[in-house]
């Protein structure tokens, strides 16, 4: 279903995910006192391309409300990169964050997470300049390796 809604423009399956998503991210909201859900975003060039960011898609349908920050980097895209360190170096201040989080708990959803160098690049960026108390992180599904 993810690879349909990012790659074949199939934004109907956002129903169906929204669904299981839903009952899981408002249960963080509420364990993890969160303050702030922001999707992963994508590039103005993906954008462009897709039409949509897939994860804000999913959070709209499961009627949760959030917040985005900026993808000021194009990256490439991340399943074509198979090296870790060079996934890091791909979204390296990718990302920029316009509204001050301080001390706020932050819940951060992507769809997929393969060796995590998107969320870890967007935990620093929040930690190291906007000083937000914590940073979660929620993923609709994540490559089996990613526990290895």
């Amino acid at each position: 279903m993810i690879f349909d809604l990012k790659f074949k423009n199939r934004k109907g399956v956002t129903d169906s995910l929204s669904r299981y998503v839903k009952e899981a991210i408002e249960n963080i909201q509420v364990e993890n006192k969160i303050d702030i859900v922001i999707p992963v975003p994508v590039s103005k060039k993906r954008f462009l391309e897709r039409g949509y960011n897939q994860v804000e898609e999913i959070l709209k349908s499961a009627d949760i409300d959030f917040e985005n920050i900026e993808r000021i980097k194009n990256t490439r895209y991340m399943y074509e990169i198979k090296d870790c360190g060079k996934r890091k170096e791909n979204v390296k201040k990718a990302f920029k964050i316009g509204k001050n989080y301080f001390q706020k708990s932050v819940l951060i959803v992507d769809d997929i997470v393969t060796t995590g160098a998107t969320l870890k690049e967007i935990e620093k960026e929040f930690l190291e300049n906007r000083k937000a108390k914590t940073v979660i992180f929620f993923t609709i599904a994540v490559v089996k390796d990613y526990f290895k």
